[in-house]
């Protein structure tokens, strides 16, 4: 019955969910006089909008040339990213190189290896730009963050700057209505021709203090908790799968680690390049969003198998799996909660409990041991 149901309330918020139009081609181009109404998804070699895009747009391509109007969030990334449209909403932008020359009623992220904001561009709110070499000449009327090896700043800037680079340059002509706040090995000297508002502000890396324990154990051993609620609702939604998963770790450690390493790095791989076949972006979507969730459940039956040996249990009981999970689950975050053995306990949890989930998911389903009163029920 559960399962009856569960089917038929995604059905229903698939049918009241707004539509997405998912694309996959080598080339998408929409005239001057184009218009994308619904969510689009787009995967192609090529992509060149120039008309006008009515809801949020999420596209990847090798070159990509937005220069359209946007209504919705834009979302891109390319080899080579051009952006010369009107954006009413965010622009979120990675690639090889960036070029921004449109107008932002939003904000910007961008991410690259060349950045470039050009003297025609505006964007109302803030930017936040990543890259090897990020030059700005635009118009910012918001904050603005850069983080890079080689800044240049020649344009007007209504908000605070704050840089972290190893070189800064900043033109003679450049406008700051703000504070400018930079990290950089050689200290930054203004031209008289650079305008600036507020203070001129150099800050030094310093190396974090060590701490033994991480800053919040009350929120650690709460996810602990949510961790074993969401462990009890798996077990109960999947015995046969837990119960596999659980025999698969018992008995071939060695094996699930091998193969929990392997689908570490293959799953997402695989993910991104269906994004560039014929199968196309909803498969991806859907592999990596199943990639997430195992991950997650890794900790779930690494927690019950350890909890299971230290209450010399050996074989998986579904009526009495709250003990030895609650036990297991316990002990990771205890040891996690030490900032030093916190990454390597994780990584040898993710690595066992996945392999051990993907072996369950194709292994011949195990007995379920019941409880006499359980087996009663039943009867």
């Amino acid at each position: 019955m559960w399962k009856v149901i569960c089917v038929s309330g995604v059905l229903f918020a698939a049918l009241n969910a707004h539509a997405i139009e998912f694309v996959q081609t080598e080339q998408f181009v929409t005239e001057t006089n184009g218009v994308l109404i619904e969510e689009t998804w787009i995967s192609a070699e090529n992509v060149t909008i120039s008309g006008e895009a009515l809801d949020d747009l999420f596209t990847v391509s090798t070159l990509l040339d937005l220069r359209g109007v946007f209504m919705g969030d834009v979302w891109g990334g390319g080899d080579s990213v051009s952006a010369d449209g009107v954006f009413n909403v965010n622009l979120r932008l990675i690639g090889r190189t960036v070029q921004v020359s449109g107008t932002l009623n939003g904000s910007l992220i961008a991410m690259g290896n060349t950045v470039k904001i050009d003297p025609t561009a505006t964007i109302e709110k803030s930017m936040i730009c990543i890259g090897e070499s990020v030059v700005t000449e635009g118009t910012i009327r918001g904050d603005v963050r850069i983080f890079a090896q080689n800044v240049t700043l020649n344009g007007e800037f209504a908000g605070d700057v704050s840089i972290a680079a190893q070189e800064v340059v900043i033109l003679p002509g450049t406008i700051i209505g703000g504070n400018l706040t930079y990290t950089a090995p050689k200290e930054l000297v203004l031209s008289p021709a650079v305008t600036l508002g507020g203070e001129l502000t150099r800050t030094f890396e310093t190396a974090p203090a060590k701490q033994l324990l991480k800053p919040n154990l009350i929120s650690h051993f709460m996810f602990g908790l949510a961790a074993l609620v969401t462990g009890l609702v798996f077990i109960g939604l999947f015995p046969r799968y837990s119960g596999g998963s659980f025999h698969a770790l018992n008995r071939s450690r060695g094996v699930c680690m091998l193969i929990g390493f392997a689908a570490l790095f293959m799953l997402p791989i695989t993910a991104f390049i269906l994004l560039f076949t014929f199968i196309g972006t909803p498969l991806s979507i859907l592999l990596f969003l199943f990639y997430l969730i195992l991950l997650y459940l890794s900790k779930i039956i690494v927690a019950l198998t350890l909890g299971s040996a230290l209450l010399l249990r050996k074989e998986f009981n579904k009526q009495k799996a709250a003990a030895p999970l609650a036990l297991g689950l316990l002990i990771i975050y205890a040891l996690t909660a030490f900032v030093a053995a916190s990454m390597l306990i994780n990584i040898l949890i993710v690595i066992t409990g996945l392999g051990a989930l993907l072996i369950g998911l194709f292994k011949k389903p195990v007995l379920i041991i019941q409880t006499p009163d359980a087996v009663k029920k039943t009867n």
